[in-house]
């Protein structure tokens, strides 16, 4: 069927007509919904820029900068930011192979993290970087894949400037070895003046047993033989010499003992604690018959690694202590136990005694430092200056707790024993 109109009709055909209702009903039944789709994607196209706009400010300005590499190692991508590190451009850098910027001593470790971020593995490396005029900075990088739908196409990742944070390190290395060489110096001439005040010590104790013995043998010949002679005064004087003398070689003998513990090879071994604690008690019982009522109490004692000859004494002189001072009660009572706390066996030996004020427990320790009188207890003060000095070469601790008229505790460390199969 054609279409015809009439040669002197002057108004749109007939089909003109039905084409133009066509489209008014194309257009108003459809345009609305296609201009409504134009209106989102042109809010979506602002949305898009404003979005590649900030993450563009972001990666133009913050301190680290960003990169991109592909497989072979060039530079797809950096960030601006690349300008910090002696002045370079993107443009300077983009397309060259990275290992040209890298320092040729770190080519090899770059390299072989290079590999492992492409397999997965994320891992951070630190290295060093080479400007135009050669200066070096450190950086340190944390990079990961980078993917398209063909699989892994290189890698990006974020590189930050570390170099004054490891001249911080190197200046705080070189201070702590200046230092570390310092106390090894200290430590060199302390131990040589230690030494050297042994030494004299030692001779001196034994140069002054000669013209004691002399006092001490003069003083008994003379109440052996002018006894007649001499009324009760002068014999009392001569006893009191006597005493006096026998005083200087026991303090004499301790000052020995005293320098013999800072000199003498030490032979570590696993010590039964309770064996030997038990035959010290049963020693020192022997000889102290005479005191009524006395009691120990052995516990259960861990095992502990040391030099058994040098513990033995610590145990000696701990339960010799305890006992003197402890004796004048009227049911002297002595505790021995441990335990393990941690890494280290933990031992006591506590009394019941006439204990001590805990202001001056810091002077119990030092050599010749008594707390009580000569007329109340005898001794030297030098018995817990050796304990301590011998639980100290076993790289323990010693202390004490008491209180006056309530006993006293002495606790010392020392390493656990060792399994014997070690």
């Amino acid at each position: 069927m054609k279409w015809r109109s009439k040669p002197d009709d002057t108004g749109p055909s007939l089909r003109d007509k039905i084409i133009g209702l066509g489209e008014r009903s194309i257009r108003k039944s459809y345009y609305p919904q296609l201009q409504h789709q134009v209106d989102d994607l042109k809010k979506a196209r602002g949305k898009l820029a404003d979005s590649e706009a900030r993450y563009r400010a972001l990666v133009e300005n913050i301190n680290d900068v960003i990169f991109s590499l592909d497989l072979k190692g060039s530079v797809t991508y950096i960030s601006p930011v690349v300008h910090n590190f002696g002045g370079l451009t993107p443009d300077q850098v983009v397309g060259k192979l990275i290992w040209e910027f890298i320092h040729p001593d770190d080519h090899s470790a770059v390299a072989t993290a290079f590999d492992r971020v492409l397999t997965g593995h994320l891992e951070p490396l630190e290295f060093r970087v080479i400007d135009r005029q050669g200066k070096l900075y450190h950086v340190r990088t944390s990079s990961r894949p980078l993917l398209e739908e063909g699989g892994v196409v290189g890698l990006t990742g974020v590189m930050s400037d570390i170099t004054e944070r490891k001249r911080a390190e190197e200046e705080i290395h070189k201070l702590n070895q200046e230092l570390e060489q310092r106390v090894a110096d200290r430590t060199a001439q302390l131990e040589f003046a230690n030494k050297e005040l042994e030494a004299f010590s030692y001779s001196i104790s034994h140069d002054l047993r000669s013209p004691l013995r002399a006092v001490d043998g003069f003083s008994l010949i003379l109440l052996d033989d002018y006894a007649d002679k001499l009324d009760e005064e002068g014999k009392r004087l001569l006893n009191v010499v006597r005493d006096n003398t026998c005083r200087m070689g026991q303090l004499i003998d301790d000052m020995l003992k005293f320098s013999r513990t800072g000199r003498l090879e030490m032979t570590p071994s696993n010590i039964d604690m309770e064996k030997m604690v038990r035959e010290v008690v049963e020693e020192l019982q022997t000889s102290v018959t005479q005191i009524p009522n006395l009691q120990f109490e052995i516990e259960r004692i861990p095992g502990a690694s040391g030099d058994s000859a040098m513990v033995r004494q610590v145990f000696v002189n701990l339960l010799s202590n305890a006992i003197k001072f402890s004796r004048n009660m009227k049911a002297p009572s002595i505790r021995v136990g441990g335990s393990i706390e941690g890494d280290e066996a933990v031992y006591y030996v506590k009394d019941n005694g006439v204990g001590f004020d805990m202001e001056k427990a810091d002077k119990l320790f030092g050599v010749f430092q008594r707390l009580h009188s000569m007329d109340e207890f005898e001794g030297t003060g030098i018995g817990l200056a050796i304990v301590k000095r011998i639980v100290t070469r076993h790289g323990g601790r010693v202390w004490a707790e008491g209180r006056i008229n309530e006993g006293a505790t002495i606790y010392f460390t020392l390493p656990q024993a060792r399994l014997q199969n070690e």
